[in-house]
């Protein structure tokens, strides 16, 4: 790991003589516009050396084709170079697949990989769509002729009805699924307690459900996951746990804040807005196009160098802290042409690292692109004249430069009085 200390309190202090200070470019302004705060370290110093607002030193890769190959280069370790003991009983979520590298990682994964296949997540559309238009139908009743809250209204209920979908939870089982859902997705607001608890109803959730697919097999995710370890095995049953709660949990908050991005990027370029309205064909496409533009994770997980890693002309040392900089590759002009531009037709959009690359890449991708497209034609769809209920630079922006949050987004459905 890197050795640098932590930085205490004293982190702003001038840094010792003969030592330049680590620049901090990652603070509260960064979640409001992360592509354009990281352009100029990107187009000046594409490997920079940072410390983040936990005041520990931490290397940036910023460029398109840097980034590309740090997805996919073995030496930069998610675990550490650690090994999980396998003999040590663990809750779902005690370790995930972000806790393990190649083989360990591939062995898990690729018991998902025929559960979540553009094919079988197409096949819960209709019912992704029923979802997203009772949700519109409830937000027009609720709002007479006042703004709506997207982020709870549409957003939030969309992408865990839709996982509840794919799940097929039952229903009367949702409501108590939902809230440690919610809690694990965003502790801000939550206790210690309450986390703590809400990792042992998912625990709960996710064993109690194996057993009963077990015993009685469906068409849905957790059925398909425990026909591929049957049929590969390869995995222990708290690591097929820790895999479903961990696609349970990571495919709603970042799809959550997909749509809610993907709206204000639509609110903040009305053309565009518009012309997807007129054309609803051509919403699919311009999913990837969102995608590159904002995205929730402005950086992959952090990773540490096993051995000396050479970016172009700069060697990031072993045992160094490394973010792979997913928003300021998805602008990068030398993958994307005019990157400040949102063009739905665009034809590099689908090359965005938005899900990630190579063996991390999103097992969940499918599916959410499938309520992307879903939740946009539905809202363009019905609320023809679509507009901020305030200004988009009032927007609060919250998590932290790892995963950002929308606070709120309030809409006018039918544009302003």
């Amino acid at each position: 790991m890197d050795t640098e200390p932590a930085a205490t309190a004293t982190a702003g202090a001038p840094a010792p003589a003969g030592r330049q200070p680590l620049p901090q470019p990652l603070g509260a302004g960064f979640l409001n516009r992360p592509a354009e705060a990281l352009a100029g370290i990107r187009e000046t110093c594409p490997v920079a050396r940072v410390r983040t607002p936990a005041g520990r030193p931490v290397w940036l890769v910023t460029r398109a084709e840097d980034v590309r190959a740090g997805f996919r280069d073995p030496r930069l370790s998610l675990s550490g170079g650690s090994v999980p003991d396998p003999g040590v009983r663990r809750r779902a979520l005690d370790l995930t697949l972000v806790n393990y590298d190649p083989p360990d990682h591939t062995r898990i994964r690729r018991l998902a990989t025929p559960a979540l296949t553009p094919a079988r997540m197409a096949a819960h559309r209709e019912r992704i769509e029923r979802a997203a238009g009772e949700l519109l139908d409830a937000a027009d009743v609720a709002r007479g002729d006042g703004p709506v809250e997207l982020m709870d209204a549409f957003a939030r209920p969309l992408a865990f009805r839709s996982l509840c979908e794919v799940f097929d939870v039952p229903e009367e089982e949702r409501a108590a699924l939902y809230e440690p859902v919610a809690c694990l997705a965003d502790k801000a607001g939550c206790t210690a307690a309450t986390i703590e608890e809400s990792v042992a109803r998912i625990d709960a959730f996710v064993r109690s459900t194996m057993a009963r697919r077990t015993t009685a097999p469906g068409d849905d995710v957790v059925s398909r996951v425990l026909a591929a370890w049957r049929e590969q095995g390869g995995a222990s049953e708290d690591e097929v746990a820790s895999l479903l709660a961990m696609l349970l949990l990571a495919g709603f908050d970042s799809t959550v804040q997909a749509i809610g991005m993907s709206v204000v990027a639509l609110l903040d370029h009305p053309e565009v807005q518009r012309s997807l309205r007129d054309e609803p064909g051509r919403i699919p496409r311009a999913v990837d196009e969102l995608l590159r533009w904002d995205t929730p994770g402005p950086f992959s997980t952090k990773r540490v160098t096993l051995e000396d890693v050479r970016f172009g002309s700069t060697v990031i040392p072993a045992g160094s802290g490394v973010l792979l900089s997913v928003a300021a590759a998805n602008h990068d002009p030398r993958c994307h042409a005019d990157p400040g531009t949102l063009d739905p037709d665009r034809s590099t959009a689908s090359r965005h690292l938005t899900f990630g690359l190579g063996p991390h890449y999103c097992p969940g991708s499918a599916l959410a692109r499938l309520e992307l497209t879903v939740a946009l034609t539905t809202l363009l769809g019905r609320w023809h004249r679509l507009a901020p209920a305030v200004p988009l630079d009032e927007l609060t922006w919250g998590g932290g430069y790892l995963h950002r949050r929308l606070a709120a987004l309030p809409v006018l459905p039918c544009g302003p009085a």
